[in-house]
C-alpha cells in the first residue's frame, strides 16, 4: 500500500538527471521493489544518464510477499510477518549462490524475471522489467554489489532458487499479519478483539474504496463503459500520465 510521502515518478527522474549533470557516479544500477514499480520509469526513463534500472512489477500489477507464516518454506515461528518479497528475494538469493565476478547483470535480471513471474507462467507473479541504459547488464555483478561469495566468510544460500514459492498479493500482507497476530492472541483476550475489529473495519474501508470508484466511473462514463474506462491501462513505452502536474495537484 502506498506510504506517506509519496515519491511521483517525474520528480525523482529528475534528480537522477541533476546526479547525472553534477558528475557523482559514473554508473548505477537501481532494483525497485514496490507494487506497480514500473511507473516509476515507463516512458520517461532517459537512455543517456549511464543507470540501469530493474523492477519488480510494470506499472499496472502487483508484487507479491514471501517466507510468509503458513507458507514453505516459513520464517521462524516467532515471526508473524512476511520476511521478504518475491523480487528482491529473487536477486538476493540468487548474489549468495553465484560468484559475482562471473555473473553478469543480465544473467540475474534473467533468473530474477523468471523466478518472479512464477517460471514464466505469471500464476500469482509478475513482471520484473528493466529501464535505462542496458548496454550496463553486460557488466559482472561484483562491480556494483562488491561480494564474491567464494571469498566471504559467510556461508552462500544453500536453498534451490529454482523452486516455487509461496506468495501473497502485497496488497494483502497486512491482513495476514493481523490474521496472524489475532490466532496467536488469547481468546476471549480484549487484544483479539481489538484485532479482529481492526481486519473487520480494514475490509470495510477497501469495499467502500472499491465501490466508490465503481460509483464514479459509472457517473462518469455511464454503466456500461464506466468498469471498462476505469480498467483500461495505457499501451507499454508510455508513461503513466502526460501532464504530472495535474496529476500531482489530483493526488495532493
Amino acid at each position: 500500500m502506498p506510504n506517506m510521502p509519496f515519491l511521483y515518478a517525474m520528480d525523482f527522474i529528475e534528480v537522477l538527471m541533476k546526479k547525472h549533470a553534477s558528475g557523482t557516479y559514473k554508473e548505477m544500477i537501481i532494483y525497485i521493489e514496490a507494487c506497480e514499480s514500473g511507473s516509476i520509469f515507463e516512458g520517461i526513463m532517459p537512455r543517456d544518464l549511464n543507470i540501469y534500472v530493474t523492477t519488480a512489477s510494470n506499472a499496472q500489477e502487483n508484487s507479491f510477499g514471501t517466507y510468509c507464516p503458513g507458507m514453505d518454506p516459513a520464517p521462524p515461528p516467532e515471526y508473524i510477518t512476511c520476511l521478504g518479497d518475491l523480487y528482491s528475494v529473487a536477486w538476493m538469493e540468487d548474489s549468495e549462490t553465484h560468484n559475482l565476478k562471473k555473473e553478469t547483470i543480465k544473467q540475474q535480471y534473467k533468473m530474477v524475471k523468471s523466478r518472479t513471474s512464477n517460471f514464466n507462467t505469471y500464476n500469482i507473479g509478475s513482471h520484473v522489467m528493466e529501464y535505462g541504459n542496458q548496454n550496463i547488464s553486460e557488466e559482472k555483478l561484483y562491480l556494483y554489489q562488491g561480494c564474491d561469495p567464494a571469498n566471504v566468510n559467510f556461508p552462500p544460500y544453500n536453498g534451490r532458487i529454482d523452486r516455487r514459492m509461496d506468495v501473497v498479493n502485497q496488497r494483502d500482507a497486512e491482513l495476514l499479519f493481523l490474521w496472524q497476530m489475532y490466532k496467536k492472541s488469547d481468546n476471549g483476550s480484549e487484544k483479539k478483539a481489538q484485532i479482529l475489529k481492526q481486519i473487520t473495519e480494514t475490509m470495510i474501508h477497501r469495499n467502500h474504496l472499491d465501490g466508490s470508484m465503481r460509483l464514479i466511473g459509472t457517473l462518469l462514463f455511464g454503466p456500461k463503459q464506466g468498469s471498462v474506462i476505469l480498467d483500461h491501462v495505457r499501451e507499454p513505452g508510455l508513461p503513466l500520465v502526460d501532464d504530472w502536474k495535474c496529476f500531482k495537484s489530483m493526488v495532493t
